[in-house]
Parts: structure tokens; C-alpha cells; sequence
């Protein structure tokens, strides 16, 4: 009884410990993207659809690559499908019913159909089962000419601030990459603790490996764009997750398929990924209709990801 109000404890302690480290680390990439933005003189947006989406979507990446290496395959393309589907179902779906977030789709369509063309290739790639070798190096190519793009063609800045005030590059660098560090041990210490906890309290392992830790890569997504959207950084906060997902299939499949050929079943095509483009796709009216994002849309993001949780049980 004492070793098990023991674990407990521990696994609490851990919870509070991952909370923390993720809100700071949120903190001093949002801050350190924001100012390294205007020192450069590109968007915030940009910086949220490259830099800080890289950082935040570096468990996946870490995540992909151990399961490629353990023979998992299957787990590494599972973790990007699903990340995809909580980064707009939940996170974008739990930042807007908190906090009001407006973006224009026309500031970031070419970004939205960029993703959407890269969903078609990943689909394309999969329909025999396997992502091969030089199909991830086609992905992990497309990484590259989008950054290369978001950069010779950058978002529009749409405020100007005085240059005294920002901090200077060096210090900038020094807060994302600190940011993304703490963000990832953050978010490796809340799941661990997550996941000892459910099965303490005898949550079937089925259920905790279809939530909380399939949910737990994508947590210094909503991290990251909870403080975004706190600190009204509404470009960083919409590039985060838009960008995300396009690091997910462009260089966690480029890079784990580059490692190993990635295979899985077909099934996927039929059920996970389907909802995956779907949540892409709704991107675009949500850009379109009235701003801020209702809560009505936002509570309809989240009854879609509730539904994908329950379809896949």
C-alpha cells in the first residue's frame, strides 16, 4: 500500500514537474520567436510554420526515429497520422475555445495547400504499404524547399515595434533552443507520469496507448500555442500547428523513413488517415468565415477529435 501511495506521489510530482517545464519552455520559445522575428524582419507567422513548429514537433520526430530503429515501423507512422489529427482537432480546437485566435486564410493558404499536397504525396506513398527509402528522401527533400520558400517569399509582418526594445539574436537563439530542450523533457516527464498514473489506477494499456500517449507528442503543440495565443501572438500560434503538421509528414516520415523503410498496413488509408486530410482541409473555411474562430467551431474541432478517439476503440 505504501509503495503504490509511493508511485503515486512520485507520478503527481511528475505531472507538476512536466507542467512547469512545459509552460516555460512555451514561454521562451513564443518570446524568443517573436523577437527573433522582428530582428530578421519576417512574420511571426513564419517563424511559427518553421522554427518553433521544428521545435515543438521534435517528440514526434524523436519518437518516429526510436521505432524505426525498435522494427516499429507502424508506430512511427501512426504517431504522425494521429499527431496531425490532435494538433487541429484538439489543440487548435482547445486554444480557440479558451482564448478568441483570428488568421486569414489567404495569409496562409499557400501554407495550408503546401500540407495538403504533401498529405497527397504521403498517401500516394503508402499505397502499397511502405514508404521506401527514396520516397522519404522525396519527403525530407520537400522540408527543404518549403523552408527555403518561407523565406525567399515570406509572410507579410503586420505590426512594426521599435528595435530597442526586442532582445538581441544571440540571446534569441538562446531562448528557443533552451525552450525547445525544456518543452521536450517537459513533455516526456507529464506522458511518463501521464502513463503510470492510468495504469496505477488500471486503465486498460489499449486505452492509454490510444491517448494519453498518442496525445503526448502533441503536447508542446498545445503548450506552445496556449501561451501564443495568451500573449495574442495569433501568427506563432496558427503557424505552430499548421507547421507542425507539415514537419511531421515532411521530416519525421523523411527522416525515420530514411533511417528505415517504414511499413504499416493499408488499413490506415481507409479510416486515420481520411480524418487526417480532413482536418487539414477544415483549415480553410475556418480561415474564411468570420474572426476570432467561435466557440462553436471550436467545440465541433474537439467533438471531431472525440470522435476519432472513439472510432479507433
Amino acid at each position: 500500500m505504501d509503495i503504490l501511495l509511493s508511485e503515486h506521489m512520485i507520478s503527481i510530482l511528475g505531472l507538476i514537474v512536466g507542467g512547469i517545464c512545459l509552460y516555460f519552455g512555451a514561454e521562451w520559445i513564443v518570446h524568443g520567436g517573436s523577437h527573433m522575428a522582428h530582428r530578421m524582419g519576417i512574420s511571426r507567422l513564419a517563424i511559427g510554420l518553421t522554427i518553433v513548429a521544428f521545435g515543438t514537433s521534435l517528440p514526434e520526430l524523436i519518437v518516429s526515429v526510436i521505432a524505426a530503429l525498435d522494427n516499429a515501423p507502424s508506430i512511427a507512422i501512426g504517431n504522425v497520422v494521429g499527431s496531425n489529427v490532435a494538433n487541429v482537432g484538439l489543440v487548435l480546437g482547445a486554444v480557440t475555445l479558451i482564448f478568441p485566435i483570428s488568421y486569414q486564410y489567404s495569409a496562409i493558404k499557400r501554407d495550408i495547400w503546401i500540407y495538403l499536397v504533401s498529405c497527397a504525396f504521403f498517401i500516394g506513398f503508402m499505397w502499397d504499404g511502405t514508404i521506401e527509402t527514396y520516397e522519404a528522401a522525396v519527403l525530407l527533400g520537400g522540408l527543404v524547399g518549403y523552408i527555403w520558400m518561407c523565406y525567399k517569399s515570406p509572410h507579410p509582418i503586420l505590426s512594426e515595434v521599435d528595435q530597442d526594445r526586442l532582445d538581441a539574436m544571440a540571446k534569441c537563439v538562446l531562448l528557443l533552443l533552451v525552450g525547445i530542450a525544456v518543452l521536450s523533457i517537459g513533455a516526456k516527464v507529464f506522458v511518463d507520469s501521464a502513463v503510470t498514473i492510468a495504469g496505477l489506477l488500471g486503465v486498460p494499456e489499449v486505452a492509454i496507448g490510444m491517448s494519453i500517449v498518442a496525445l503526448g507528442t502533441s503536447v508542446p503543440e498545445l503548450a506552445t500555442s496556449i501561451v501564443a495565443a495568451f500573449k495574442k501572438e495569433h501568427g506563432i500560434s496558427i503557424g505552430n500547428i499548421v507547421g507542425s503538421n507539415l514537419f511531421n509528414i515532411l521530416s519525421v516520415l523523411g527522416i525515420a523513413g530514411l533511417v528505415k523503410p517504414l511499413t504499416t498496413s493499408t488499413d490506415i488509408l481507409l479510416f486515420e488517415v481520411p480524418f487526417m486530410v480532413g482536418f487539414g482541409l477544415v483549415l480553410i473555411p475556418l480561415g474564411i468565415i468570420s474572426q476570432p474562430i467561435s466557440r462553436i467551431s471550436s467545440v465541433l474541432l474537439l467533438a471531431g477529435y472525440g470522435t476519432f478517439i472513439y472510432f479507433l476503440f
